[in-house]
């Protein structure tokens, strides 16, 4: 019985030792991405009032009553009405091809579009207007988690006209 209970016990040791051993202080790998380009022309002419679409990748959310604006990163802004917070009616989507943040003071909204900043008139929620565009008043969307642009991304190594306006998970 006991000499079982050793070959079991060395059985077991044995098919133990082709298992890979896992440092649990390694920090898992950090994903990788690649830019979304665009050309500065296209970036400039795709700002648009579309109508709704669906939600997906919402960011920053701000209530101007009785309308919401919701942020969808990297693609624009979604208008919803509200004046029945039971039932609210989702009115258009702004298109900022780019975007991934936005703020609001009184009738004015702002959004970044990659590296430029884009004022709009929303006092008529329903026909969102374009005030003006500041080119290249913030920095370029860096890579999600490294927080800045690869070497091999970065300007230089790109077409000169295009910018990034969004990463894609590969």
């Amino acid at each position: 019985m006991q000499r079982l209970y050793y070959l079991l016990l060395g059985g077991l040791l044995l098919s133990l030792s082709g298992c890979p051993m896992v440092d649990p202080f390694e920090p898992d790998p950090l994903p990788k991405y690649k830019p979304l380009l665009m050309a500065r022309s296209q970036l400039e002419q795709a700002v648009a009032a579309l109508p709704p679409q669906v939600l997906r990748n919402t960011g920053k959310i701000y209530l101007r009553d009785p309308y919401i604006y919701i942020n969808e990163q990297y693609e624009g802004v979604h208008i919803i009405d509200n004046h029945d917070p039971t039932h609210p009616e989702a009115v258009a989507f702004l298109r900022i091809p780019g975007n991934v943040d936005v703020a609001m003071q009184g009738n004015l909204l702002y959004a970044d579009s990659g590296p430029d900043l884009l004022t709009f008139d929303v006092s008529d929620a329903r026909h969102v207007r374009l005030l003006h565009r500041v080119r290249d008043a913030v920095p370029e969307l860096p890579m999600p988690q490294l927080g800045s642009i690869p070497q091999e991304y970065q300007s230089p190594n790109r077409p000169a006209d295009a910018v990034v306006v969004g990463w894609q998970k590969l």
